[in-house]
């Protein structure tokens, strides 16, 4: 029986770690061995249960942060596959196995096309037999890393059919959060964290002037203490509410007029715009990673030009989006088709594709 390996940055939940869950549940049909290293968070096995019942060929999943631990480890057990994703330790024992003749074919998954990221591989880039961008970077690839072949594998997975909300389940949801049951609520919905810039949320919210703010899902201690300080001078700090992490979002989602994303950098996709817009909440995000490449602007989403991937969205940016969308909010009819056209859009995106098979083919030539 053939042995994958799959090494991993963290198994907490979040769009990189999606993609892990997927990679793993695309060799369920296949009878080969399945193990999962990370390196991060030991306490925090969030996808571990749902990795195991997608595929139940997972045999182990292994908390293994350094080099040394990683080195004796596959120099053990010597997989057939290796397949990575940010873990540094397996990246810097690859070389030191390889000087040894262990040569493991190595399969590497890259989710953003900015230098800086790709600088991370830079240490192994003569040792990956095949790359996998979620979306077109291959000229960059060539560029910063190696010659290898590309897979371009877009983490688009089949998902429930979501009905758009109707106004009535979108004031239920309100009133299950304690939301106001009339005016417009904007925010945000995910993991909420330093790269997300949520005070970003607030200025785009402060501009359009009369709203209720919203924020739902885990903050990153630093981010909550920054994200405090932001609110306590924003007009809007007794019109915000923070629900923190929750282990169901959809009311969150639905009781959204509009999903705003602010975030200094992104992979291809984030789920949680697809989250919105399959249920008929139009969303406002910056073109960085994939977004701009996607997302079709004023088609029940709308784009901020950012010009970098380092810097927050510039507040001029944010409120020239305001400016823009403020008239559409206020118009029901307009914000109505905007809906209309959010919930074709996400449940279109994922229909038809498969990533799975792609996957397969991708490492078919291992296994």
């Amino acid at each position: 029986m053939k042995h994958v390996v799959f090494a991993h940055r963290k198994l907490s939940f979040g769009g990189g770690e999606r993609v892990l869950l997927e990679q793993v549940a695309a060799l369920a049909p296949l009878p080969v061995k399945i193990s999962v290293l990370f390196r991060k968070e030991p306490g925090r096995r969030d996808i571990e249960p749902e990795l195991r019942e997608r595929n139940p060929n997972v045999v182990e999943v292994v908390h293994l942060p350094g080099a040394l631990g990683a080195f004796r480890w596959l120099w053990r057990t010597r997989p057939d596959l290796l397949v990575v994703c940010n873990h540094k330790g397996v990246q810097r024992a690859l070389p030191w196995l390889a000087r040894l003749g262990l040569r493991i074919p190595t399969v590497l998954t890259l989710h953003e096309h900015y230098e800086r990221h790709l600088r991370k591989y830079r240490g192994v880039r003569t040792l990956v037999d095949r790359w996998i961008c979620t979306y077109d970077f291959t000229a960059a690839v060539r560029e910063h890393l190696s010659a290898a072949p590309c897979s371009i594998i877009q983490p688009l997975y089949p998902r429930a059919e979501v009905q758009a909300t109707s106004p009535e389940d979108r004031q239920a949801a309100r009133r299950h959060l304690g939301l106001p049951d009339t005016g417009i609520v904007v925010g945000y919905v995910g993991q909420i964290d330093g790269r997300k810039d949520p005070a970003g949320v607030v200025t785009f919210a402060e501009a359009l002037g009369d709203v209720h703010l919203l924020f739902a899902g885990r903050e990153e201690a630093d981010t909550a203490v920054s994200l405090d300080k932001r609110l306590s001078t924003s007009p809007l700090r007794d019109r915000t509410s923070r629900l923190g992490p929750k282990a169901d979002l959809r009311p969150a989602f639905s009781a959204l007029d509009l999903y705003v994303m602010t975030s200094r950098n992104e992979g291809f996709f984030p789920i949680a715009l697809i989250e919105a817009m399959e249920r008929g909440v139009p969303v406002l995000a910056p073109t960085v990673g994939g977004i701009g490449t996607v997302l079709q602007d004023g088609e029940g989403g709308f784009l901020l030009r950012k010009p970098d991937d380092r810097q927050p969205v510039p507040a001029p940016l944010l409120a020239e989006a305001a400016a823009r969308l403020a008239p559409m909010l206020a118009d029901a009819q307009a914000w109505e088709a905007q809906r209309a056209k959010a919930h074709t859009f996400g449940t279109a995106l994922t229909r038809d594709y498969d990533a799975a098979a792609k996957f397969r083919e991708a490492v078919a030539a291992w296994l």
